[in-house]
């Protein structure tokens, strides 16, 4: 019914208004996620309410009929959007140029399709129709939130091995009310599903940040000592210190300092992480558990060590890494003894570049 339709769109933008409250309020998202997730939550609710209008519309006065076919063309032209800000806001848009060219492109299309009849149309008495073009419509607005998807779970590719499965439920709830929407025009709760889901991808977004080393972006050591106690088959723990960084830091300053750690930390993410889990767990100390194709661990280390090596070739105050590892067999009692082994072998690795 109409009553609980406008039911619908009142609870929605009010979820909106809190979600834009919310992001706004934190204190761990960045000013650019802020600003996308808030332009996200006002694309949704523009384009909601012009859907509520363009609904209230319908059949209603024939006077009514220009601001009826402006009410559909504006939510037509909107709706793409939400797409496109929420990947900027979780995910990372690599062409923005060409995305709002073609978002232009797209304004102009819905605009041509109007008043044409070809996407939209509306009767001598104020009735919507769907045109020959309307699939167009479908399409793109489909394609924008692939798009959406597509570039957040990058992203969290990036931070890990393996996906989120809040993260996969989340887009999976999004696609179920599409596909919903789509079988079942009438029903409307396309951009309910798109609030809901925004705001879980906002809470997915802070609990990532929150698992996060504030300077490296590897996982923190909170999500070590977890990860460590959690281990219950076997795995390959790998430790890494980073030599002299004291005097590196003394001589060069703190900034420097955090430079290499970053490089050391990226270098540390491309060698080892389609493997397993990255950390820093303290100053100028890395960790990585391997829980998958632990075998050749020789082959991923000469790898890690090479990849310092022409960094320093490249900048000779670039410093050296030191490496230990062990292999766990899964049994919890021993935890403690694979640790101590890797960091054994660590430090003797670390001594023998101080005697050199």
């Amino acid at each position: 019914s109409m009553g609980m339709y406008t039911a619908i769109v009142i609870v929605t933008v009010a979820m909106l208004a809190v979600t834009v409250i919310d992001i706004n309020s934190s204190r761990m998202l960045d000013e650019k996620v802020k600003r996308n997730s808030t332009l996200t939550c006002l694309m949704t609710a523009l384009a909601l309410l012009f859907e509520w209008g363009g609904v209230m519309t319908d059949g209603a006065d024939t006077a009514l009929i220009p601001l009826h076919m402006v009410l559909k063309c504006t939510e037509f032209c909107v709706a793409p959007l939400i797409g496109v800000f929420a990947a900027e806001s979780y995910g990372r848009v690599r062409r923005p140029r060409l995305i709002a060219c073609l978002a232009v492109v797209h304004i102009a299309f819905e605009i041509f399709g109007t008043l044409t009849g070809l996407v939209i149309s509306i009767d001598g008495e104020n009735i919507y129709h769907r045109g020959i073009l309307y699939p167009i419509y479908i399409v793109i607005f489909s394609l924008s939130i692939i798009f959406c998807i597509i570039e957040t779970l990058k992203v969290d590719l990036q931070q890990y091995s393996r996906l989120s499965l809040v993260l996969v439920a989340t887009l999976l709830f999004l696609i179920l009310g599409l596909v919903i929407q789509i079988v079942y025009s009438s029903v409307r709760v396309d951009y309910l599903c798109i609030a809901i889901s925004h705001y879980f991808l906002l809470n997915h977004r802070r609990k990532v940040m929150f698992q996060r080393d504030g300077l490296t972006q590897l996982l923190n050591r909170r999500c070590y000592e977890t990860d460590i106690q959690k281990l219950s088959a076997q795995a390959l723990i790998l430790l890494f210190d980073v030599n002299n960084f004291k005097n590196l830091n003394d001589t060069y300053g703190h900034s420097t300092g955090d430079r290499y750690l970053c490089e050391v930390a990226e270098l540390i993410r491309s060698v080892y992480w389609k493997r397993g889990c990255c950390y820093r767990f303290g100053g100028d100390e890395f960790s990585v558990i391997i829980t998958k194709n632990t075998g050749d661990i020789s082959g991923l280390n000469t790898l890690f060590e090479k990849k310092i090596a022409e960094k320093q070739r490249l900048d000779p105050v670039f410093p050296g890494v030191s490496i230990g590892y062990s292999r766990y067999d899964g049994d919890a009692s021993h935890i403690k003894e694979t640790i101590e082994e890797a960091d054994r072998m660590m430090y003797e690795e670390k001594n023998q570049h101080r005697a050199g």
